[in-house]
């Protein structure tokens, strides 16, 4: 049986990395680094030269020329991130360049110089907004959802989330990175198929960091309920899933969740927390492409991706690799 499916995965890292204690040093964190520490964080990566445009472009054109895609092929393009002007600044000059958003060059989109850039001529384009960390679970969403109902071959999917400079890089006891990453969706595959979906999205907690008490109290079962409903969506039952693809949250969320989501053959692979932190919106994408790669999931797992973005939306993904 063939369906949409994630063809290919590739990512691009800032070439910079903190250790938690360097970023402690530099007054980036709200928490003792040694918190953050025995929550699993090690080192994040942080861009200094790069812009969020650059390390989109280098995770897409890397992508085209690993799987040899001819970019006429590409039907969509759709892409979540910094928006307009930020898009195209480095972290020291984001605040400098938010003025931008108010002249003419609010319509410079990076959705479309990436289409331009790389040479998809024949594809639309589509932006995505106002999902944080579940931007990239949305673009994949959307592709499918064109797959299926619009017959288009191929969509490509692209991510680039930066953490302000001035915002430190902790957020709610996560070390953050800069990330970028896009994913291939074809209409037809028969590895790493779309088998399930949900989302559920709380308008209630929009004012996230007023309500942060109340945010933190309703992600454990708010949770667990989405990632039923993905199960159930695929057809499956809670024994049938073989691996847990996370957002690199803390380790020590995982270990509640785990045993609340109650998927008693699942293992978590959660590798990359250490190594590079959260990503935002890339992290189960760049889990899923190390976790192939190091063929901890092999053909025929069942894959469980989840993750929370917040503003406020509960994502689940269901994969047969």
């Amino acid at each position: 049986m063939s369906g949409p499916a994630i063809r290919a995965i590739h990512y691009a890292l800032p070439a910079e990395t903190r250790s938690v204690r360097e970023l402690a040093a530099a007054g980036a964190l709200e928490s003792e680094p040694e918190l953050l520490e025995r929550f699993g964080f090690d080192r994040v990566c942080v861009a200094i030269e790069e812009t969020p445009y650059e390390l989109a472009h280098a995770a897409a054109s890397a992508l085209l020329r690993e799987e040899s895609v001819d970019p006429s092929s590409i039907d969509a393009l759709v892409y979540g991130g910094a928006p307009g002007a930020l898009a195209f600044a480095r972290p020291a000059e984001a605040s400098a360049r938010a003025v931008d958003l108010c002249d003419a060059r609010r319509f410079e989109y990076p959705a479309t110089r990436l289409q331009y850039d790389l040479g998809l001529g024949k594809a639309t384009v589509i932006g995505v907004d106002q999902f944080a960390c579940t931007t990239l679970f949305a673009a994949v969403r959307v592709a499918r959802a064109l797959c299926i109902a619009e017959g288009l071959e191929r969509v490509l999917c692209v991510s680039s989330e930066f953490y302000p400079a001035r915002a430190g890089r902790e957020a709610i006891t996560n070390c953050t990175s800069d990330a970028a990453c896009a994913v291939l969706v074809d209409r037809g595959g028969l590895r790493n198929r779309i088998v399930g979906s949900a989302t559920t999205t709380k308008g209630y907690y929009w004012e996230a960091e007023a309500m942060r008490d109340e945010v933190v109290a309703s992600y454990f079962p708010t949770a667990v309920h989405v990632i039923r409903r993905a199960i159930a969506d695929a057809g499956w039952e809670p024994a049938d899933v073989d691996w847990i693809v996370p957002h690199n949250v803390s380790a020590k969320s995982w270990e509640i969740l785990s045993r609340l989501a109650a998927l008693p053959n699942a293992r978590l692979w959660d590798d990359n927390i250490a190594r590079i932190g959260h990503t935002l919106a890339g992290d189960n994408f760049i889990n899923l492409r190390d976790a192939l790669d190091s063929r901890a999931i092999v053909p025929g797992d069942k894959v469980l991706l989840f993750a929370y973005g917040y503003g406020a939306h509960w994502t689940g993904l269901a994969l047969e690799a």
